[in-house]
């Protein structure tokens, strides 16, 4: 069997006070060493999550206001057309008023103009006829002087329209 004496004991209790001084100054150092380079990667990691969240919100925050901007613009844009159509029909809307009064005018002054050339045309009618009924009264009527009558009186009446 196994013989216990004293250089196995030396030995147990070398490997033991080599375990303790192994736990008490290295291993327990690369422990420490180890949980801190841990907690140090986890703190790095967290901020770096946070901070991907961060942009991640900021990213919608943006393209929430980039589309708000759209369709503000849209909005003005849209604003702006409907603006310039009603422009484009009240300037039509004058432009057929003023050429309504332009005709209503013209058509009076063509009335005034018919009208006053219709009186002149009484009067020279209405003259002729005084002068054709004189010229009867003082000749007797045949056909020779019939022709010179009417041509007379074509003439005068030339002459009345002219003037």
């Amino acid at each position: 069997m196994l013989e216990i004496n004293g250089t196995i004991i030396a030995v147990i209790l070398n490997f033991l006070i080599l375990v303790w001084v192994l736990e008490h100054f290295l291993y327990k150092p690369v422990q420490d060493a180890i949980e801190n380079r841990k907690k140090t990667a986890e703190a790095i990691i967290g901020d770096a999550e946070k901070k991907l969240a961060d942009a991640e919100q900021l990213k919608a925050s943006y393209e929430e206001q980039i589309n708000n901007a759209q369709k503000r613009s849209q909005e003005i844009v849209d604003t702006a057309i409907v603006a310039s159509q009603d422009i484009q029909k009240e300037a039509m809307e004058a432009a057929r008023k003023d050429s309504g009064i332009v005709i209503d005018q013209a058509n009076k002054e063509a009335e005034k103009i018919r009208s006053e050339a219709y009186e002149q045309a009484k009067r020279s009618i209405a003259s002729l006829v005084c002068m054709a009924a004189g010229k009867l009264m003082m000749k007797k009527i045949d056909e020779s002087s019939d022709r010179a009558l009417i041509e007379d009186m074509i003439n005068n009446l030339e002459k009345t329209e002219l003037n």
